[in-house]
């Protein structure tokens, strides 16, 4: 077999095997366009039902109608009712101002926690630690009644004291901060004692300032924690000018029916919100998990 054939028997060979490639990397993409249709569908669905009328949310059900669903009429009235009818903006207001303060104190909180259990020795440090770690297996809800009649003895029911404090030591925001510091090299700390530096100012002009990653990551997962919360908002602030989000969409169910234009209306809100905090910081979220893995 002369060089000519060998050479053109390769370039066959190449050839089938970029085909096939991309043969499966059509699959691929098909299979994968498919599944995220599957996943994203009832997503669609309630935000396109949020712009229709009451008796239009099911009109394409039954039978399913993907040219109902995304090309019927579309109005405003919805969110039109949600915000004059309803007062919606108040809890959502609410809920921003509640998760805003949790997250400002959240982490000036957990951050100093975090830094003494990494860099700091004192008696009963890792006792302390386990009961950290043990607080994030522990459920909110689990603690929710005993913590309740705390708050009530301290008057802070229908507060936002009551909303914003039994929030504030997020076991996980402090087990995050105590594994980003713990990389920190003890020198440059020792440096700073050297140049007659107490520990608060090498906390604050040292160490905080490089743990960004760490900071937005624990002010993401208060921010979520805060957004999502639905049984405590519920127990410890009924009046209406406190109403957080979650606690404010269960009021379209009423004992005629459920106004499900305005609640589909109302979770677009509370689920658009979040996106547009989240996606501009989501590769600080990814590195500040990377970079919190278990080290001893």
């Amino acid at each position: 077999m002369n060089t000519s054939s060998i050479l053109n028997t390769g370039s066959k060979s190449n050839h089938n095997r970029k085909n096939i490639q991309t043969a499966g990397n059509i699959i691929r993409y098909i299979l994968l366009t498919f599944a995220a249709f599957c996943f994203l569908m009832p997503i669609m669905w309630f935000i396109t039902s949020s712009f229709r009328t009451n008796q239009e949310v099911f009109a394409n059900l039954n039978p399913f109608s993907l040219k109902l669903m995304f090309f019927g009429n579309y109005s405003l009235n919805s969110y039109i009712s949600l915000f004059m009818k309803y007062e919606f903006y108040r809890p959502v207001f609410n809920t921003i101002l509640v998760c805003a303060l949790t997250i400002v104190l959240g982490i000036f909180f957990a951050s100093m926690a975090g830094y003494a259990f990494a860099k700091m020795r004192f008696a009963g440090r890792k006792t302390m630690f386990l009961l950290v770690i043990f607080a994030i297996m522990v459920p909110f809800d689990a603690i929710a009644i005993p913590l309740y009649s705390i708050i009530g003895k301290l008057n802070w029911i229908n507060t936002y004291q009551a909303l914003i404090i039994p929030t504030l030591a997020n076991g996980l925001v402090i087990f995050m901060f105590k594994q980003f510091f713990m990389d920190v090299n003890d020198s440059l700390i020792e440096s700073a004692r050297i140049d007659g530096a107490n520990e608060f100012l090498i906390f604050f002009r040292i160490i905080f300032p490089i743990s960004k990653p760490t900071i937005i990551s624990g002010a993401l997962i208060l921010f979520m924690a805060q957004w999502n919360a639905f049984m405590w908002p519920l127990l410890c602030a009924r009046t209406p000018n406190l109403r957080m989000v979650q606690v404010a969409l269960s009021d379209f169910q009423t004992e005629f029916g459920t106004n499900w234009s305005e609640q589909f209306a109302g979770m677009t809100i509370s689920l658009a919100i979040p996106c547009m905090i989240l996606m501009p910081f989501q590769k600080y979220y990814i590195r500040g998990i990377a970079t919190s893995g278990i080290k001893e």
